[in-house]
């Protein structure tokens, strides 16, 4: 077995390795996915340049900073990235004594102010602000993390002002950047209005006008010039400044304007030398505030890449993971890979289907997946590897929330073809230089990923070995995850409690994977079923069972027997749950409609017993007014006592009749009365009708008399009850 000095010399050594894993892995998308979600340069850089190696504190902290930058996203409010230059090198340049022009000056400027946002930004955001935000968790702040790095950043604001005052939106130094420069720009201005004026007037000087090439005038060597033909250029009188291109012009100075140009020439050289002085002393400011510009970048450039993760996060829909260090338990079961409806990123982000699953195993433990070819296996295993490096990371995992990881120091892996040419290695004698390092380095701290484990070879032999491979891992305490078709392995699970199944779904009726990983039932690789199935003669088919072998045929068979019944089993369970869902929506549907009839039965008998109450009413006003008549006629009314009483009688029976079958009446709230508590015009509520009422006899002998409406009722006192508040 090769030493870890050996190794570190081999082309298989620990860096090989670790760069083999991540590749393998997918990490190298996966950090340029992240890079596309930057706002600055060097935030950029540093997502390209993420590497799977913070401790677990670290870890812990990131996953938590990432949580609040999501936070923020969320809230609509997330951390503001304006105009952020990478201005390191005009930082050097300032350093060395070196002049800033504008356009890095106002770059410096610029990177300064955004800082100075983004630090305020999230400082309001690190105090408890009860109520602020729209429905957020109240009283807790928002980003304290966050906050509390941003406040290394320093806002200079001297500098940064002096900057911002200096420049306008375009870049040019305004003429209040000095209180020279205004001055200085003027005088230079009323020089060149001036020469204008004069070059324009020799335009139509009677001893120029004759010899001009064109009627207009320029500027050469900053100079104001007329075009003069060649052939008349010594009858003007001044200094040539050059001569066109097609040698038929030169450019003559008229000496009437040679004095007026000298004094521009003078003006516009000391513009330029305030101008250079001003830049001078901005450098200078820069070049004094160095070393906290520089701690801005990186603060700002840490705060980008936080911000990336967390819209990497919202774009997988991932959620942040719980840790533990390797320390943090025990090999055999605790601090296990628990990943709940993981899902592979990359194909998450290129817009694939991708199905999740659930991938669990004891820290120490070794997972045999099996199943037929193309039916996920490798993805599974590549799932678990490139999250558990981007779990190292500190980055949000596209994963169930609650799922956890053990953070293993290191991911081995052994995926693909190893056949190199260059080092004259066969598949397998690559596979087999990989498996030598893992068995010199695989450890409880390690994880290690291998796709169909020792093929390339005599398969009796192959599964030979890779059980004893497997073996000699899990008594190392490696965590293992293995892809395979061979039957040896997949009996490990019934003999050896470090050892558990796994096997990924396959629909035999349609010929297609499921990709959905099924956690303690070894798969069938099917192959023979499907070549069957996709027309491989009968005869072919048949003579290829018999040279399996009896025992392994009847494996094969078992074994996709389970998958079938497995299937059939979740495609009942699916039914079963539609049925049920259906059921409860119709039985709510069905109570919905019940109690809208009751409502309007009890609505339509109220109404038809109030119309009936309020016609009893009417006959009892009638029926009094009748008796009162009686009494003041005598022996000359038309209607008698007699008929009188037997009309008060029939009314009377009659409302007797219609309280039996009236609407009941919701529970009284009221409590019983207590002795003398029932005086005359106590409110009071009647308990057989629902309603309330006034006392109006108070009790004696046991009977209170109470009006209730239009109604006199005489009362047992425990049908009256004093009401209750509210």
């Amino acid at each position: 077995m090769p030493s870890s000095a050996t190794l570190g010399r081999d082309p298989v050594g620990l860096e090989a390795l670790d760069d083999k894993a991540r590749l393998d892995l997918g990490w190298p998308q996966l950090v340029l996915h992240l890079a596309a979600r930057t706002h600055t340069s060097r935030g950029g850089a540093a997502a390209r340049a993420l590497l799977p190696g913070l401790d677990v504190a670290a870890i812990r902290s990131r996953l938590a900073e990432v949580s609040e930058a999501r936070s923020l996203w969320d809230r609509g409010e997330p951390m503001p990235f304006g105009a952020i230059y990478d201005v390191g090198d005009h930082l050097d340049r300032a350093e060395k004594g070196g002049h800033l022009d504008g356009p890095a000056l106002r770059e410096v400027g610029a990177t300064l102010g955004a800082g100075r946002l983004l630090r305020r930004h999230l400082s309001a955001r690190s105090a408890v602000t009860p109520g602020w935000g729209d429905g957020g968790r109240s009283g807790e702040p928002q980003a304290p993390r966050l906050a509390g790095r941003a406040a290394l950043i320093s806002e200079l604001s001297d500098v940064a002002g002096a900057i911002e005052d200096a420049f306008d939106d375009a870049g040019q130094l305004l003429d209040t950047a000095s209180p020279a420069l205004g001055p200085l720009r003027r005088k230079a201005a009323g020089l060149r209005d001036e020469l204008d004026r004069k070059s324009h007037a020799l335009l139509d000087h009677p001893a120029i006008a004759p010899h001009l090439q064109d009627r207009f005038y320029t500027r050469r060597e900053d100079r104001f010039v007329l075009p003069i033909r060649v052939d008349a250029r010594t009858r003007v009188k001044g200094i040539v400044h050059g001569i066109s291109g097609s040698g038929h012009t030169v450019f003559v100075e008229p000496e009437e304007i040679v004095d007026l140009n000298n004094r521009l020439k003078l003006a516009e050289l000391e513009v330029s030398e305030e101008e250079r002085r001003i830049l001078g002393e901005l450098t200078l400011l820069v070049a004094d505030a160095v070393k906290p510009i520089r701690v801005n970048l990186a603060v700002l450039a840490e705060l980008d890449l936080v911000d990336a993760c967390a819209r990497l996060s919202t774009d997988l829909r991932a959620t942040e993971p719980l840790v533990s260090d390797v320390g943090e338990g025990s090999a055999g079961g605790e601090a296990p890979i628990d990943l709940r409806r993981a899902r592979h990123p990359l194909m998450v982000l290129s817009g694939r289907e991708c199905v999740p699953n659930d991938i669990v195993l004891g820290r120490g433990g070794t997972l045999v997946v099996s199943g037929p070819n193309a039916g996920g296996k490798t993805v599974a295993l590549k799932t678990a590897g490139l999250l558990l490096l981007m779990a190292r990371a500190g980055l949000h995992l596209p994963a169930q929330e609650g799922s956890s990881l053990p953070l293993l120091g290191r991911v081995f892996t052994d995926v693909g073809d190893d056949q190199s040419l260059e080092q004259n290695l066969s598949t397998f004698s690559g596979h087999l230089l990989h498996l030598n390092a893992f068995l010199a380095l695989g450890d409880p701290g390690t994880l290690i990923l291998l796709d169909e484990i020792a093929v390339g070879t005599d398969p009796q032999q192959g599964a030979a070995l890779a059980e004893a491979v497997l073996e000699a891992l899990a008594a190392r305490g490696a965590t293992v995850i293995v892809t395979t078709h061979y039957d040896r392995l997949k009996a490990l699970a019934a003999r050896d409690g470090r050892f558990a199944n796994a096997s990924v779904g396959f629909d035999m009726v349609h010929l297609r994977p499921t990709y959905e990983l099924h956690l303690g039932v070894p798969g069938a690789s099917g192959a023979l079923v499907v070549a069957r199935r996709l027309g491989l003669p009968a005869t072919i088919a048949d003579r290829a069972e018999v040279l399996v072998g009896t025992g392994s045929q009847a494996m094969e068979i078992l074994l996709q027997q389970l998958a079938e019944e497995r299937q059939r089993l979740r495609e009942a369970t699916v039914e079963a749950e539609a049925e049920r869902d259906a059921a409860a929506a119709e039985r709510r549907r069905v109570e919905a409609l019940t109690v809208e009839a009751e409502a309007r039965v009890k609505a339509a008998r109220k109404a038809e017993h109030d119309e009936a109450v309020e016609a009893l009413r009417r006959a009892r006003v009638e029926l009094d007014r009748l008796r009162t008549e009686l009494k003041r006629s005598g022996e000359k009314a038309t209607l008698s006592r007699e008929e009188a009483d037997r009309a008060d009688r029939a009314i009377d029976e009659a409302a007797r009749a219609l309280k039996q079958h009236a609407p009941a009446p919701a529970p009284a709230a009221g409590r019983p009365a207590q002795p003398g508590e029932l005086t005359t015009g106590t409110p009071v509520v009647v308990a057989r009708l629902g309603g309330r009422g006034v006392v109006i006899v108070p009790p004696r002998a046991g009977k209170v008399v109470v009006q209730a409406g239009a109604l006199r009722l005489t009362l047992d006192e425990a049908e009256v009850l004093l009401p209750t508040a509210g």
